[in-house]
């Protein structure tokens, strides 16, 4: 006679909020941008939230501003990201370069800060008094913490 031994556990779906800036600012020193999770519960052990570049609405996801001079021509500025290990996140021309680089992660409730940064010198299409502007989008997952 054989016999088997079953076992079920529920559990409880991960749930977190993160919290990304819908607006920033930028300054020519750099201007701290706030990543933040809260509510974080139910990951397993070898989970973590994980916040990566998406993309930009730059020509080819670039880290790049744009306007208009006042003689309508056109302007941009590259920008970069620096996080508080020093790492450098940016784009040189390459396509997607940056897209699914992480910028944050979380195993549970914190606050990630990383500077946003123009990059002012070694290009012609920087032009003074000039409103530069972009976005980036995000994507957020859980993936396997290392």
């Amino acid at each position: 006679e054989a016999s088997t031994q079953f076992t079920f556990e529920l559990k409880n779906d991960p749930t977190y909020t993160v919290t990304i800036p819908t607006e920033v600012t930028l300054t020519k020193s750099g201007t701290e941008i706030s990543i933040t999770a809260e509510n974080v519960a139910n990951l397993d052990e070898n989970q973590k939230i994980s916040v990566t570049i998406a993309g930009t609405d730059a020509y080819r996801n670039q880290m790049i501003l744009s306007g208009k001079t006042a003689s309508g021509s056109n302007a941009s500025v590259r920008y970069q990201f620096i996080k508080k290990d020093g790492t450098v996140i940016e784009t040189t021309g390459g396509k997607d370069q940056v897209n699914g680089v992480e910028l944050a992660s979380f195993t549970g409730n914190g606050t990630e800060i990383i500077t946003m940064l123009p990059v002012l010198n070694g290009s012609s299409a920087i032009k003074y008094d000039v409103v530069y502007s972009g976005s980036m989008t995000y994507g957020i997952e859980l993936v396997a913490a290392e």
